[in-house]
């Protein structure tokens, strides 16, 4: 076995160029995110297997069709919560499916089975306490179980949290937790990113934010970016799969592009916003990947941007 790698604070204020606040620092530190690296022969046996997917295999096509199978997951979450558990219970069963991870344009090994649970989540609390830290309602749409919403308390005090989902059990969940004390000036609501509901406005100095959950509309993401571009929250955070931002000369970017158009995920977001922008009508902050991602795709590419007045 190659010997073991840490992902470190440094590293990750490397690659998105950015700076850790100290409280942040120790987050990472402390996250346990070691690795290994592959060998030639277990790299092959990863490549083959993707390879056999795309080829052959079904993968489920995205969209609301799921909806039966996601409140059958967050109805799991829903049932832990109520049977006593703290907001670990909210955590979706399919985060560590699989014993290899994408980072830095590498397949690796992780050494704990909750590596990809805590980069994911590190990732969000950072964009959450970097770029929503400070507006006073805070929107996260596609919020499933609300495990990132609740966690972005830390990050935001004062902040009315609104979670929006396709699915009951979300709202099931979100009361729940109210309920339960685990935050008071917290609601969930119903939401349709193909439907938007015209009745919903966003408050004063809004910051709205989705995390792998535009990946499920494919390319019908126009009427949500209407819906945004009329309400004109201060800022909007996606943590998302971006095509554009990977490299379509490097094989594991080319095979995670390949898998997400299979797959039938977000497409054309990236443009659509960067023609926006040459319009006049929104400013984009920041486009960037992190260089993470699962078994099959780096989704957690970055995007920050804000309507214009």
């Amino acid at each position: 076995m190659t010997p073991m790698q840490t992902v470190t604070a440094e590293e990750f204020e490397g690659l998105l160029e950015t700076r850790l606040s100290p409280e942040a620092r120790q987050r990472w530190q402390a996250a346990g995110l070691e690795y290994h690296e592959l060998s030639p022969e277990e790299r092959d046996r990863y490549l083959l297997d993707v390879l056999e997917v795309l080829v052959s295999g079904q993968p489920p096509a995205a969209g609301e069709h799921r909806l039966p199978a996601w409140e059958a997951g967050w109805g799991e979450n829903l049932q832990a919560l109520r049977a006593g558990g703290a907001t670990e219970a909210l955590v979706p069963r399919y985060h560590s499916k699989r014993n290899l991870v994408r980072w830095r344009q590498r397949v690796v090994r992780p050494v704990s089975s909750e590596f990809d649970y805590r980069i994911h989540c590190l990732l969000v609390d950072w964009a959450v306490e970097t770029f929503l830290g400070r507006v006073d309602a805070l929107y996260e749409f596609g919020c499933g179980p609300a495990y990132h919403l609740l966690r972005a308390r830390q990050f935001n005090r004062h902040a009315r949290l609104v979670g929006l989902d396709w699915t009951a059990a979300s709202q099931q969940i979100i009361a729940e937790a109210v309920a339960r004390g685990l935050d008071n000036n917290l609601e969930g609501r119903s939401f349709d990113f193909l439907r938007p509901d015209t009745s919903l406005n966003l408050a004063a100095n809004s910051g709205v934010l989705t995390v792998a959950a535009l990946e499920q509309i494919g390319e019908r993401f126009e009427p949500f970016l209407q819906f945004l571009l009329e309400r004109k929250p201060a800022v909007c955070v996606h943590l998302e799969p971006i095509d554009e931002l990977l490299d379509p000369n490097h094989l594991l970017d080319r095979l995670s592009v390949l898998y997400c158009r299979k797959r039938g995920y977000l497409a054309g977001f990236l443009p659509r916003l960067e023609a926006l922008q040459k319009e006049g009508r929104i400013t984009i902050h920041r486009a960037q990947r992190t260089y993470s991602g699962s078994y099959f795709i780096d989704g957690h590419s970055l995007i920050v941007w804000s309507p214009n007045a």
